[in-house]
């Protein structure tokens, strides 16, 4: 009896065990304010930082703030919290929680409404490509980067849980973090920032980081579904539907840059 008694003493205490290491562990990824104490707000933005000094994250949350209302796409009437981290270990730590690859710039976690991001890991790459191509992550700029991440947490929001192709999911969010930027610029346009993708040149930088060229796919997936909402004048839901394919629109962005003038090729 006794030892009976003991192994439940300890398949108890192993339990209890668990029980704080899971906690701790959704804790840190739900209130990660733990580790990022100063904070900013800008509309419906919460904008949560480690070291940066006020005046700049202030201004930043307001960039990224502008990018998300401009797109036409993000519901401000919905909180969203963005963690920025310059420590590099909590960082590491956030992302060995959830799951994630070290490397990554940012990610987020939409079931808890948080992104996260890495500012030395956005600076590095924006540092070894020189800052361009322009709207890519290879820019270097915190804002859009921010920006991407919250987008994925408005679709869920807008969308649903709904399994999106990656071409669609990383597209729409490129599409709500820059959009209101490229509209702006008139050295951006759509069939400009085609012949930029076409441009081996323009990756060079790019090719050490991602072999399989994920990175000008990811522009690829941008360009494609600014085409759709800003070309065909299709709606998020319409972008959305299983209806619309990669092939079929690769091959419409394709034939309608053929019947457009030639462009200055953007940098």
């Amino acid at each position: 009896m006794s030892t009976r008694r003991n192994v439940v003493r300890i398949l108890l205490g192993i339990g209890a065990v668990a029980a704080v290491i899971l906690i701790s562990w959704v804790g840190l990824l739900a209130f990660t304010q733990i580790l990022c104490r100063r904070h900013v707000q800008a509309g419906s933005l919460s904008l949560y930082y480690d070291d940066m000094p006020r005046g700049d994250a202030e201004e930043l949350a307001r960039a990224v703030a502008r990018r998300l209302e401009g797109s036409g796409y993000f519901d401000s009437s919905r909180s969203a919290r963005a963690f920025v981290f310059q420590n590099r270990s909590f960082y590491a730590l956030i992302t060995r929680l959830a799951g994630v690859p070290g490397d990554a710039q940012g990610f987020d976690l939409s079931v808890l409404g948080n992104s996260y991001i890495s500012a030395p890991r956005v600076a590095a790459l924006g540092g070894r490509s020189g800052g361009g191509p322009r709207y890519t992550v290879w820019e270097g700029d915190l804002s859009p980067t921010i920006a991407h991440e919250i987008a994925h947490q408005s679709l869920a929001n807008r969308l649903g849980r709904r399994r999106l192709p990656q071409w669609k999911r990383e597209g729409l969010a490129e599409y709500i973090a820059n959009i209101a930027l490229i509209r702006a610029d008139g050295s951006a346009a759509l069939r400009s920032r085609l012949d930029v993708y076409d441009d081996d040149g323009a990756w060079s930088a790019t090719r050490g980081r991602d072999r399989r060229g994920w990175d000008r796919n990811h522009y690829e997936a941008g360009l494609l579904v600014e085409f759709l909402s800003e070309v065909n004048g299709q709606t998020l839901e319409e972008i959305a539907s299983d209806s619309v394919t990669v092939e079929e629109t690769r091959s419409a962005l394709r034939a309608w840059a053929d019947a457009q003038p030639s462009p200055t090729v953007a940098s």
